[in-house]
């Protein structure tokens, strides 16, 4: 059934082990600026970025759009994550240079509008799991994340989620397609308040149709597929890395009776790979590293996971830290179980 948790400690007690933990942090200088850094790796994708989509545009070979594709993909995802770490402030103690770097990367090259995105993506840090304030939650009709969800859903709802343990895997394809939209129609739906990622969309159609169509005569349909095709590669990519941060993990009725280290602890869960796969993760996979600390850059998540499994020991309060094949099993089974409740109950 569906799990809610209840808090252990008390807001004292959760203060002062974040707080323990932060002192460390700082005197590591885990949250110093990485401006310089981010830059020299802007620079190293934006360089990719020029083949990946001369191959895209230009060639005619199965295997040369293939590669194109595929690096397009791969370097839309690197981007994303630069700016997923300028929205929360991790790249500079200067919120204007977090907002430019985050819409350069974001906005102008993936066609995701980083205003409009990163202020769901904080609401998703400030409730979640809570299943009627956490963005991330609210799915509307493909999957029943919990069982109030299944409740609420209409027929087609209902049938979908019967099989969504499979099926879900299967959508994944469109993940990314579904981000770029829902985040473009949220600037179209509110532009007097998402002006600046209105102006930077347009700077970002014009990359992937205006110079190609215009000015090198790339046909519209060969442009659209550079512009769309990657995004199918690119969907399972994310979901591999963002749905097993807290999917199957418990519920949080009311976010206010838990300290803020409890919340982001009891409701993420850390994936714990070879150290050679974290550029594919983005460093996410350090979730709950990420949760309590989300001003660290992302590079440095791996130093704060040393800090937090040392604070937590000797508390003697166990880490939610697993593999990524053991994370994809418990969701499998979370989504089978909120999809078919009555067989739980009958021990089939």
């Amino acid at each position: 059934m569906q799990t809610y948790v209840e808090p252990k400690l008390t807001d004292q007690e959760g203060r002062t082990l974040w707080l323990s933990m932060l002192d460390d942090v700082k005197e590591q200088q885990l949250m110093a600026p990485s401006v310089a850094r981010t830059l020299v790796k802007l620079g190293i994708l934006f360089v990719l970025l020029g083949p990946a989509l001369a191959l895209s545009w230009f060639q005619n070979s199965w295997w040369g759009l293939g590669l194109g594709y595929a690096g397009l993909s791969l370097l839309m995802a690197q981007f994303a994550f630069i700016g997923h770490d300028a929205g929360h402030g991790a790249l500079s103690g200067k919120a204007a240079i977090n907002r430019t770097l985050g819409q350069l990367s974001m906005t102008l090259v993936t066609g995701l509008a980083y205003d409009e995105w990163i202020e769901r993506h904080r609401a998703h840090h400030r409730f979640c799991q809570d299943e009627d304030r956490d963005p991330d939650m609210a799915v509307e009709i493909v999957v029943s994340l919990t069982e109030k969800s299944r409740g609420q859903k209409g027929a087609i709802g209902q049938f979908m989620a019967r099989c969504q343990f499979f099926h879900i895997w299967l959508l994944s394809l469109f993940f990314a397609q579904s981000q770029r939209h829902l985040s473009q129609a949220g600037v179209v739906k509110d532009l007097h308040r998402h002006q600046l990622d209105a102006g930077v969309l347009m700077g970002h159609f014009a990359l992937w149709f205006g110079i190609p169509c215009l000015l090198w005569d790339v046909p519209v349909l060969t442009a659209l597929m550079a512009y769309v095709i990657p995004l199918f590669i690119l969907g399972p990519h994310l979901a591999a890395i963002f749905w097993v941060n807290h999917i199957g993990m418990p519920l949080v009725k009311r976010v206010e009776d838990f300290s803020f280290f409890e919340h982001q602890y009891v409701t993420s869960r850390s994936i714990t790979n070879p150290p050679a796969w974290n550029w594919l993760f983005g460093g996410l996979n350090y979730q709950i590293e990420h949760h309590l600390f989300p001003l660290v850059p992302s590079i440095r998540l791996a130093a704060v996971q040393a800090i937090v499994r040392r604070h937590l020991a000797l508390h003697r309060i166990p880490y939610h830290g697993v593999s990524w094949w053991h994370a994809v099993k418990s969701i499998a089974r979370h989504l089978h179980v909120i999809a078919r409740p009555d067989r739980l109950q009958s021990g089939t």
